[in-house]
């Protein structure tokens, strides 16, 4: 929670009060505790007096905040990235990200874009074996040990992969909604 929701809720305000008591704009007190901005050290100082509290508590929290974020995206980049292994493991796009789901599951970006970039992946997979199937029936078998459509299916696969991790990265990197087009199916 942030500590400026906090502090209030303790004071018992709304922030309409907290808004007519500081003379801050109530679109701003709504920014900072949803951590769209820090506020200045004016907003911060006057939020702070208003409370009656000193303002490096919510300074504090906001840096504190912040570094929790990143955590918590570094380990969606990391489930990400995983998802390259299926390059090496066949089904490690379900495997690793899965496994660093499970294990960080109850921080908040984890929870909502892991889930997106595993169902993303699902989604993948099941579209790439019906392909492999369709093309199987429709080219036949292929005069190799390895059939040509799997071959084929295979390096698509791999191709989609690598083209999704790195438009993950962008959009995560730009701090955009990434993977909003995704239905979460986990």
């Amino acid at each position: 929670m942030n500590k400026l929701k906090e502090y209030r809720n303790f004071s018992r305000l709304t922030q309409e009060e907290l808004s007519k008591e500081s003379g801050i704009s109530i679109r701003t007190i709504q920014r900072i505790e949803k951590g769209l901005t820090t506020g200045s050290s004016h907003t911060i100082k006057t939020l702070a007096a208003t409370l009656h509290i000193e303002s490096e508590n919510l300074i504090v929290a906001d840096i504190n905040q912040n570094e929790a974020v990143a955590d918590e995206l570094d380990k969606v980049k990391l489930m990400n990235f995983s998802i390259l292994s299926m390059i090496f493991i066949p089904f490690g796009n379900l495997i690793l990200p899965t496994i660093i789901f499970l294990h960080n599951r109850k921080l908040n970006q984890v929870n909502t874009l892991g889930r997106k970039i595993i169902s993303l992946q699902i989604l993948n997979t099941l579209a790439m074996l019906f392909l492999g199937i369709i093309l199987y029936v429709i080219i036949g078998r292929g005069s190799e040990l390895i059939p040509l459509p799997v071959s084929f299916c295979y390096v698509l696969y791999a191709l989609i992969s690598s083209i999704i991790v790195i438009y993950t990265a962008m959009v995560m990197k730009d701090q955009k909604d990434a993977l909003k087009f995704v239905p979460s199916l986990i």
